[in-house]
C-alpha cells in the first residue's frame, strides 16, 4: 500500500492501519526484546518465593540461638555460683581450717575435732567430724552465727548441750555436734550430670 494511498482513505481506516501497525511493532518488541528480560525477572520472582520461607526459618533459629545463649549465660552463673558454696574434695582442707579459725575467733576450746567416714548425697559427697567444744553460751551462739554465714555449705547435726562441769567465764557449757562440710568429687565434676540441689546450712536453736 502506497503512502499515497492511506492518505486518501478515510480517516477511521487509516487509524485501523496506524492500530495494525502499532500492534505489530508491540508484539515483535514484547517477544524479542523484553522476553529475556520477563524470564529472569520470572526467576528472580520464583527464588524470592523459595527464600521467604528459608528466612522466616533462619529468624526463628537467629532467635532461639540467642535465648540458647542467655539460658546458658545463666546456668553458668548459677555453676559459678554454686562452685563458690560447694567447693572441689582438693579445697576441702582449706573450707575444714576456716571453720576451726572461725571457732577460735568466737573463744571456742576445741577438744575434739575427729573425721568420720564421708557421706554420699545423690551428686554431692559430705565430709563429717565430730566435733566437741567448751565455750560461754554467747560465744556458741556467736560459733553458729558465723557458721550459718559462712560462704560454704556445713550443716550441723546430733547436737548436745551441757553445762561444762569447771565453770569459768570462758567456759560454761560443753557442746557436742557432728559437723558436715559438703564437696564436690572430681569424678562427680567431669560427669556430665545436672547440678545438684544444694543442701540447706543449718545451725541448731540455743536453748532459752
Amino acid at each position: 500500500m502506497r503512502i499515497g494511498n492511506i492518505q486518501t482513505m478515510p480517516w477511521y481506516l487509516r487509524l485501523v492501519v496506524f492500530v495494525a501497525v502499532a500492534a505489530v511493532m508491540y508484539a515483535g518488541f514484547w517477544n524479542f526484546v523484553t522476553k529475556p528480560t520477563r524470564a529472569e525477572t520470572k526467576a528472580l520472582n520464583d527464588e524470592i518465593a523459595q527464600l521467604l520461607p528459608k528466612n522466616a526459618q533462619a529468624q526463628i533459629a537467629s532467635q532461639r540461638l540467642s535465648e540458647f545463649r542467655a539460658l546458658y549465660k545463666t546456668r553458668e552463673e548459677e555453676y559459678d555460683e554454686l562452685k563458690a558454696l560447694l567447693p572441689e574434695q582438693r579445697e576441702l582442707t582449706m573450707v575444714l581450717q576456716g571453720v576451726q579459725d572461725r571457732a577460735r575467733s568466737n573463744g571456742l576450746l576445741l577438744r575434739k575435732f575427729f573425721p568420720k567416714d564421708d557421706i554420699q548425697e545423690g551428686n554431692y559427697s559430705g565430709k563429717r567430724i565430730e566435733v566437741s567444744v567448751t565455750s560461754s553460751f554467747a560465744a556458741l551462739r556467736g560459733f553458729f552465727d558465723h557458721l550459718a554465714r559462712y560462704q560454704r555449705i556445713v550443716s550441723v547435726t546430733n547436737f548436745h548441750l551441757n553445762q561444762a562441769e569447771k565453770q569459768s567465764s570462758r567456759g560454761t557449757v560443753d557442746a557436742t555436734f557432728d559437723l558436715t562440710a559438703y564437696y564436690v568429687s572430681a569424678e562427680k565434676l567431669q560427669a556430665p550430670a545436672a547440678k545438684p540441689a544444694a543442701p540447706a546450712a543449718t545451725a541448731p536453736k540455743a536453748a532459752q
